[in-house]
């Protein structure tokens, strides 16, 4: 069995019944879905979950179905979970890597219709067994999704695995076959964790053949990311808010402009028009993960310790009781690994002491290329991501004793 086949044992097996139960799931590999499909029985975007264009709606919209059940949960027809606009029902976007979409469905198959504004890769999870792999074409098409299921009910997760810069991706339908539809169902998750960072919490070349090959859409899973794995681990829905090259003060090219405060308030990262609503969804858990980026062009100093302390009061500032935990890992060494561990403690040190015991610190470890392999551009691999996922569910437990 190969790295990924192993990393793909934990997936999304409960993810639209709630996750009361343990999972469990048979890895099979992924293999590629494209060109278009028929039509069915399909229920549009309007949905409910988190999410929502302030600018527009002032809050989280519900075009939900009700329930009919006497269940105290609310039942909802398409749960997206990250941050999508759903200013427009019939026509929902996002942008951030680990946004999905996920529903309930009857029929003896499921086709998406969809719009991509540039080149993405999905992984689709069917009854929680393990993804298969969308590569969309660009532009607007249905997708088939699943084909030859049994008569009944199934659940589908479509989960984004590229970061923001490949493009806006419009979430049209659900499309059911075999005269089946979209129903019901209560919200997935009662955990809501979120994950800010760079390109090693967006899976960066985790699925490349080593440091030698450059960036492809291809070669980077967000499902595989860390973050991604210790959150099916915790059974928590995630919101990741990364992208590559960013950092709390510079990015790897020196550069202080937008850097990661100004896009964390963004519903899209490359537009700062529309602003994200914070009261649509509330993080219990927060890991904060950059550093890598600041220290590119050496040392970075106080300003460095300005803008981290500046974000951990920003978040603070927007979910007021969720455990924040500051991380470090894992590509830096030497040197800036001891100095970036010194700068970033001492930012938790300073907010327990004003009172914040919610603040804690993790050591995501430094990778050996040597033992586990690297990814493109000297990116963590898949063995290292796993070892990083270990470490930090471990010290969200800790945390917050989930």
């Amino acid at each position: 069995m190969n790295l990924r086949a192993l990393a793909l044992l934990a997936t999304f097996g409960c993810a639209v019944a709630a996750c009361k139960s343990s999972d469990t799931t048979t890895s099979t590999g992924a293999t590629t879905t494209t060109g278009s499909g028929g039509a069915g029985g399909s229920v549009n975007s309007g949905g409910s979950g988190s999410g929502g264009d302030p600018a527009t709606t002032g809050s989280s919209s519900t075009d939900a179905a009700s329930s009919s059940t006497g269940m105290s949960e609310p039942m909802e027809l398409i749960h997206y979970l990250g941050r999508f606009d759903r200013t427009n029902a019939a026509d929902v976007t996002s942008s951030w890597p680990g946004s999905a979409v996920a529903a309930r469905f009857t029929g003896t198959g499921l086709d998406v219709d969809l719009h991509d504004d540039g080149q993405n890769f999905f992984e689709v999870s069917i009854d929680g067994a393990a993804p298969t792999l969308l590569k969309t074409d660009g532009g607007k098409d249905t997708y088939p999704l699943a084909t030859g299921l049994a008569a009944g009910e199934h659940e589908v997760v479509l989960f984004r695995r590229t970061e923001s810069f490949q493009g806006v991706v419009h979430f049209h339908a659900f499309n059911p076959q075999g005269g089946g539809l979209v129903i019901p169902s209560p919200a997935p998750f009662q955990r809501h964790l979120e994950l800010i960072g760079d390109s090693i919490t967006c899976g960066y070349g985790n699925e490349g053949m080593g440091p030698g090959c450059g960036f492809t859409p291809d070669t980077e899973n967000e499902w595989l990311a860390y973050g991604s794995i210790a959150a099916r681990s915790l059974k928590a829905e995630q919101h990741v808010i990364a992208y590559s090259g960013k950092g709390a003060y510079r990015d790897y090219s020196g550069s202080t402009d937008n850097q990661m405060p100004v896009l964390y308030e963004r519903t899209f990262a490359e537009n700062g028009a529309v602003a994200w609503d914070f009261s649509a969804w509330k993080a219990d858990v927060v890991v904060l993960n950059l550093g890598t980026n600041d220290f590119a062009k050496g040392d970075p100093g106080q300003a460095y310790i300005d803008a981290y302390g500046g974000m951990v009061k920003q978040i603070r500032g927007h979910y007021p009781d969720a455990y924040i935990v500051c991380a470090v890992g894992s590509m830096l060494g030497g040197g800036n690994l001891t100095q970036d561990i010194k700068y970033v403690k001492g930012v938790v040190a300073a907010a327990n002491t004003a009172g914040d015991a919610k603040v804690s610190f993790v050591d995501l470890g430094q990778q050996d290329g040597n033992a586990n392999g690297l990814g493109c551009d000297y990116h963590p691999s898949l063995k290292t991501h796993q070892i990083m996922a270990d470490a930090l569910t471990k010290a969200i437990k800790a945390a917050a004793g989930w």
